[in-house]
């Protein structure tokens, strides 16, 4: 019986040590995913900027360029020239006193670029759409490196366009007179962690000509019949 009771006793003695180890361990295993977590929402906030800088810088080259060829490709198919939008006026001496813009014309085109515009944001290749981690470091010598982060456009909202009239210098005692298009696009990027709303815009030709001889500045009506 002393025996046992001797035997039991040391049990007792022995299980407050292993309980206090069991703790230090599972405050150790605390600590350090605290500190992982630290670590990880510092890196996060130091490179969150940069990778919102870079996703939009990278959104807004690709979408701007397939507006650029969507818009293009869709004008070239109506068959519309700068006649087609633009009426001349001109006095008795053969003088341009207005431009004037057909409407309807420009109108109608500008709703069919609008539903191109939002179609050719949606089928963008979202393998088009990554970053390469080594471009968040700011190390030269890493850019292009490293994991491919996604980034994809999963929404698309309003898309907006407005005609512009531009006068440029094409020669001596020539004009040139551009018709074109400021098309803006609404678009939520997707990233690792988190969405980013921005807008992009492009500024497409639609038409153009030279004009030759004298053309006062404040020659374009818009919407003259």
């Amino acid at each position: 019986m002393h025996l046992r009771y001797a035997w039991v006793r040391r049990l007792s003695r022995r299980r407050p040590r292993r309980s206090g180890k069991r703790k230090g361990l599972l405050g150790s295993a605390i600590l350090g995913i605290g500190l992982a977590l630290l670590f990880i929402w510092a890196v996060d906030l130091r490179l969150r900027p940069i990778l919102e800088a870079a996703a939009r810088a990278k959104v807004s080259n690709v979408v701007t360029r397939t507006l650029d060829g969507a818009i293009s490709d869709y004008v070239a198919e109506q068959g519309l020239g700068y006649r087609d939008l633009i009426r001349m006026e001109t006095d008795e001496n053969g003088r341009i006193t207005a431009l004037v813009s057909d409407m309807a014309a420009l109108n109608a085109l500008r709703t069919g670029i609008l539903g191109i515009a939002v179609e050719a944001v949606d089928s963008l290749d979202r393998a088009e759409l990554t970053i390469p981690a080594g471009n968040l470091t700011g190390i030269n010598l890493l850019s292009g490196k490293g994991v491919e982060l996604p980034v994809e456009v999963v929404a698309v909202g309003t898309a907006h366009a407005e005609f512009e009239s531009s006068l440029s210098d094409a020669g001596i005692n020539q004009t040139r007179h551009q018709i074109l298009l400021d098309v803006t696009v609404a678009v939520e990027i997707l990233l690792p962690g988190s969405t980013l709303n921005t807008e992009i815009g492009a500024q497409i030709p639609v038409a153009e000509t030279v004009i030759v001889g004298a053309v006062p500045d404040t020659v374009l009506q818009w919407g003259g019949a």
